[in-house]
């Protein structure tokens, strides 16, 4: 069937076409005929040119540019907003600097307190950090509690992207010297890094550490120890982060090692441990702290700003 239409019916439609109320098949059927036939296509232009066209009242135009300036500084107002709350919570999490306060302020905030230890609020006045180290994004500081139990330890912390740290963990033990060092190897926390530790305070008369290693040997089947690196110190409080690979090279050894005792020499290289040693200090415990994962975090700044992009979304809506 031909579906053409005759220029008598397409005149016929052409005012509902102009205003957009033919339906599809029509509208397409009376663009075809103007396409091909140019006494329509002029009829048509004639009758374009003749529909009024309304101006909106100038009140009414301000209005709508108010709105519309309102609703694009509500959206900003509203970004601001949403991107402080986020480096609010990021920084109520991340908010210690690697400044002498902000250092003993990790230190006192975070130091465990394991029952039994000696240490409770009253001493917390006497806490101390010695010395510290960054590596790997990460910020050490070895510190001591003068109490009792010579308490002292390592709080590692980990950097944020604005500059500042937040506390992983810390361990605590007595030290039954009144001066000296200790070495550990320390597992750093969500790390593969496992550095030797050398630290040490008050070490006025200690001229040299001697760290005794141990590793296990797999060739041989059997643990090695025994084998001794000294360090001569210049420091009277320091704290040190060797690569284990650089200590086990010094030492020949093929796998994994450890420090086990430690020994304070003097100028001469004798032996001056027992010197330092306290008698009323008691070994009998080791405490540590951990912080949680960080997933809260995240969860917050998340629905932060979810909340923050509905409302933009919202503001900048086209009605």
């Amino acid at each position: 069937m031909d579906k053409k239409l005759d220029c008598c019916v397409v005149r016929d439609l052409l005012p509902a076409y102009i205003e957009n109320l033919t339906e599809d098949e029509t509208t397409a059927q009376v663009r075809e005929h103007l396409e091909g036939c140019g006494a329509c296509q002029g009829l048509e232009r004639d009758m374009r040119s003749q529909v009024p066209v309304e101006k909106v009242p100038k009140g009414a135009l301000n209005f709508l540019k108010r709105v519309k300036r309102t609703r694009l500084i509500a959206a900003g107002v509203t970004l601001v907003l949403t991107l402080w709350c986020i480096w609010w919570l990021y920084n109520a999490e991340f908010h210690y600097p690697n400044t002498d306060a902000g250092r003993l302020a990790a230190v006192e905030d975070y130091i465990a307190m394991p029952e039994g230890s000696g240490v409770n609020n009253n001493e917390m006045r006497h806490v101390t950090p010695l010395a510290w180290q960054e590596s790997h994004g990460k910020l050490f500081i070895f510190y001591k509690v003068d109490n009792r139990d010579n308490v002292h330890g390592i709080i590692q912390l980990t950097r944020g992207i604005n500059g500042k740290y937040r506390t992983d963990q810390a361990s605590m033990d007595p030290f039954p010297y009144t001066a000296g060092a200790i070495a550990e190897r320390l597992d750093v926390r969500k790390s593969d890094w496992s550095p030797i530790v050398i630290a040490g305070y008050d070490c006025r008369e200690i001229y040299s550490v001697a760290v005794e290693y141990t590793w296990f040997d797999g060739t041989e089947g059997r643990q090695i120890t025994g084998h001794e690196l000294i360090y001569p110190l210049s420091e009277v409080n320091f704290f040190w982060l060797l690569e284990e690979e650089d200590v086990r090279e010094q030492l020949g050894a093929s796998y994994e090692v450890r420090p086990r005792n430690v020994r304070f020499l003097d100028n001469d290289g004798n032996d001056i441990t027992e010197q330092y040693r306290d008698d009323g200090v008691q070994q009998s415990w080791g405490g540590g702290k951990s912080t949680a994962e960080q997933f809260l975090l995240y969860v917050y700044i998340g629905i932060v700003a979810a909340l923050g992009l509905v409302f933009i979304r919202y503001f900048l809506r086209r009605d």
